[in-house]
């Protein structure tokens, strides 16, 4: 059975204007996908779709196995895990509420100690770059088979960004990782094994990073 995580010509449409226009890419078990293009190309509304957080057309695939018609919770539980832009975190709960609705807060803690100080703090007091760490570690510590990052780097200073590139990195030995981002650009380009180019909500490149590269720097770098 192959073991990838898949979107199939999937489309979005939204108050008559085509959002994803039969967007089809892939990513392999142990690999990281970068998913880059200028804003408002639909890189976010992509991955929604995959996770279910938005109606589509098309269809999505895991591992050789159907789950367009599938809940958000349900696509968690066979192992996609979503660590949303915008630092999405419940307000009300304390920081180890938060990440413990993924996991063991422990191991939350080996990956960012920062939070131990942290443990009992609402979320909705929280800086930018404490509540990104709050949304990577509740992320990190599902076990995910498929990782999707959506600005994972946003509100983080450039020591805990260079911590993050490498543990994207270490990840990527074991699940696959699929990365938004308009920061740390260069760095998860050079370690990607496949580049998906949205501009205007249509692939404009789909293939191996290596292949990728003249219109990267050409677009963004």
């Amino acid at each position: 059975m192959e073991k990838l995580l898949r979107a199939d010509r999937v489309r979005v449409e939204l108050n008559g204007r085509m959002i994803l226009k039969d967007v089809t890419c892939y990513l392999e078990r142990r690999e990281i996908m970068l998913i880059a293009g200028p804003n408002g190309s639909g890189k976010s509304t992509l991955l929604k779709c995959i996770m279910g957080l938005m109606e589509s057309k098309g269809r999505v695939f895991l591992d050789n196995v159907e789950i367009t018609h599938l809940k958000p919770s349900e696509r968690f539980k066979m192992g996609i895990t979503l660590a949303p832009e915008r630092l999405r975190v419940a307000k009300n709960l304390t920081v180890e509420e938060n990440v413990s609705i993924s996991g063991d807060f422990q191991e939350a803690l080996e990956i960012f100690p920062e939070l131990g100080p942290l443990a009992k703090k609402k979320a909705g007091k929280l800086s930018g770059g404490e509540r990104q760490m709050v949304v990577l570690a509740r992320a990190l510590i599902s076990k995910p088979k498929y990782l999707l990052l959506d600005e994972p780097f946003q509100g983080l200073h450039k020591d805990l960004r260079v911590r993050v590139v490498n543990m994207i990195y270490n990840l990527s030995k074991k699940c696959g990782v699929v990365v938004v981002t308009h920061d740390e650009l260069d760095e998860i380009f050079l370690m990607s094994d496949k580049t998906c180019i949205l501009v205007g909500g249509e692939v404009l490149y789909f293939g191996d990073s290596e292949g990728a590269e003249q219109l990267m720097r050409e677009m963004f770098m």
